[in-house]
């Protein structure tokens, strides 16, 4: 991949507009998904910065319901994620979403993830 998309999925990454982060953090799902016909992520080496990313967002509340975004998409967004990249370090956090959330929807992924990474 050219530095152009690199450069691109970092602002988006990066954005002040959390539904921009959660397309980029739903960017890298898709890429990874290529890996399995591909051969590879193209966007492999920003894959540290996409957990922390994801990892801060587990760190907020979720978001509400808005006109871009619907409640608790941000933490979807990061727990889908995480299915991906969390390490055995993450856990606690990915446990503690579970366990505080009202959320059915983000309950029932943050346990799956948490299954996985243990």
């Amino acid at each position: 991949m050219t530095d152009i998309p690199l450069q691109a999925y970092s602002a988006l990454l990066h954005s002040s507009n959390l539904a921009m982060v959660c397309r980029a953090l739903n960017m890298y799902q898709v890429a990874a998904a290529y890996t399995q016909v591909s051969g590879g992520n193209p966007l492999q080496e920003v894959s540290e910065e996409t957990r922390q990313v994801a990892l801060r967002i587990l760190d907020g509340p979720p978001a509400e319901a808005g006109e871009d975004i619907r409640a608790g998409f941000d933490h979807l967004s990061a727990l889908n994620v995480l299915s991906t990249l969390a390490k055995p370090e993450d856990a606690e956090v990915i446990e503690r979403i579970a366990a505080e959330t009202t959320n059915d929807e983000v309950r029932a992924l943050a346990k799956l993830v948490a299954r996985s990474v243990r």
